[in-house]
């Protein structure tokens, strides 16, 4: 698997990459790490890969697919979020509803969740309905600062994946790279 613009975390790279090479991502990750680990950076990236049609290492970056879902433009990796305190019942249920019409044009429907530790108990409850049995083309991005503020049993259902901030030794090399005209 490959990981444009994300650094660090080699261990994690590691298992992902060969799950991905095995073709045995999961259904549903939570992404858990602190603000600006990179949560969202791999969630594209997940994403791509998901739906990536090319041979060999995902996501290739070139394929209409991995272009599509890498300049967020794919019609079939939905983000569900809202501007309330909590994410709302009714767009768990729109979710719901709508992981059971089949994706558009890609491979599978990702939907990903950026503020998971903002669902409350009760709807957390309706999400685990989904992803015990999810239809074979659904996964789901579950971000968070903590998987420990999801409940248990949303957790046995998922594989969880800790983000770690980049040491400063990576940290500057890759700010370097980024921003070669910044001091």
């Amino acid at each position: 698997m490959r990981f444009p613009g994300f650094y660090g975390n080699a261990g994690l790279k590691a298992r992902l990459s060969a799950a991905g090479d095995r073709d045995s991502l999961s259904h549903c990750y939570i992404l858990e790490g602190p603000k600006g680990s990179g949560k969202k950076t791999l969630a594209r990236i997940l994403a791509a890969a998901m739906e990536c049609e090319a041979a060999g290492a995902k996501p290739c970056g070139t394929c209409p697919a991995c272009r599509k879902a890498l300049g967020q433009g794919h019609p079939d990796i939905i983000t569900i979020d809202s501007d309330t305190a909590t994410v709302p019942i009714r767009l768990i249920r729109q979710m719901q509803t709508d992981a059971f019409i089949r994706p558009n044009e890609g491979r599978k429907k990702v939907y990903v969740i950026p503020r998971a530790q903002d669902i409350q108990s009760s709807t957390q409850n309706v999400l685990l309905k989904l992803l015990e049995e999810p239809p074979s083309y659904c996964a789901f991005l579950l971000l968070t600062e903590s998987a420990g503020q999801l409940l248990t049993t949303v957790r046995s259902r998922a594989v969880t994946l800790t983000l770690f901030p980049l040491p400063e030794s990576e940290l500057l090399p890759a700010l370097r790279e980024r921003f070669p005209d910044a001091e």
